[in-house]
């Protein structure tokens, strides 16, 4: 069994309160496409984190750590739920806007960026502790998911929609 946090503090209000206010957002927006493809995009993003999380903060990398402890706790794991409202956001607004051409990457560059600040207040919440760690390591990741999260979420919209073109 995972043990508790030893204190209830910044680093476990700051990860409640963005995964709450993230999915408020998320919920009070017009739907765009149906429930299904809403929670494989957070299946995608939990794997993500966890795959990430364990490739570079655990041995023999350890670039950073979670939390209050250095092992795991039960926080770790909502941890994961931290990025998902915010990477629907992302999809979300590409889908809307249907950015073209260099208006990718202007795109894909903003969200890296917001994602940056973002872990910057995670950082500073105490909810990450690099040692070894960087922000430009962590903008050149969030570059690429970023764009990986965009090309996944076409290829389940352009699937839906081929699906549905074949079943009339």
């Amino acid at each position: 069994m995972l043990p508790l946090p030893e204190q209830f503090n910044e680093n476990e209000w700051f990860i409640i309160l963005t995964i709450v206010c993230g999915f408020i957002l998320i919920l009070f927006l017009p739907k765009r496409y149906p429930l299904v493809i809403s929670i494989l995009l957070i299946l995608f993003t939990v794997t993500i984190a966890i795959i990430m999380d364990h490739l570079i903060a655990t041995p023999p990398l350890d670039l950073y750590d979670l939390n209050d402890l250095e092992k795991y706790e039960v926080t770790d794991i909502i941890t994961y739920l931290m990025y998902s409202p915010y990477s629907l956001l992302c999809v979300y607004l590409f889908d809307k806007f249907d950015p073209k051409g260099i208006y990718i990457t202007a795109y894909v560059i903003l969200w890296s960026l917001f994602a940056l600040g973002f872990e910057w207040l995670a950082v500073f919440f105490n909810v990450f502790k690099f040692s070894g760690w960087t922000f430009l390591n962590s903008f050149a990741f969030y570059l690429l998911a970023t764009s990986i999260y965009i090309l996944f979420f076409r290829f389940i919209m352009d699937s839906l929609k081929s699906k549905k073109v074949k079943e009339v």
